[in-house]
């Protein structure tokens, strides 16, 4: 059964760094939800000590991941020097080209790729909710 497909990209933010990381998050959330509109969810977060962000990525199928990542090489050249890639954690089929993109961001960072590839079962919904 085809799903949903997450990643989530794992970073330690650079000491002094994470009100710029924050702004260029902000700023790229902005050009992704306008530049990507089938990529169901770009949500980034930093924690409390302000040394560690997440940024979770959903689509709701391979065609939409595979869109969301043309031109991901300049959003992540952007980030250089304020973070450094601790690794990757991706849910669901996602397209081999894209696997093997964040295996290889991964090695040479240093880092890791998380991979559950089984869908067992859920949903993610589309558009923006306008109540409760």
């Amino acid at each position: 059964m085809a799903g949903p497909i997450v990643f989530i990209s794992r970073f330690s933010v650079l000491p002094g760094q994470a009100d710029a990381v924050a702004d260029l998050l902000a700023r790229a959330a902005e050009l992704i939800d306008s530049a990507k509109p089938a990529t169901s969810l770009f949500a980034a977060y930093l924690d409390g000590a302000r040394s560690e962000a997440r940024i979770v990525h959903a689509f709701a199928d391979a065609d939409a991941m595979t869109t969301h990542f043309a031109g991901s090489d300049d959003r992540a050249r952007a980030l250089e020097g304020l973070v450094e890639l601790s690794g990757f954690e991706l849910y669901g089929a996602a397209p081999v080209a894209a696997v093997e993109q964040l295996r290889r961001e991964a090695a040479v960072a240093g880092g890791s790729l998380v991979e559950f590839p089984g869908f067992l079962g859920g949903f993610l919904r589309a558009g923006r909710s306008g109540g409760p």
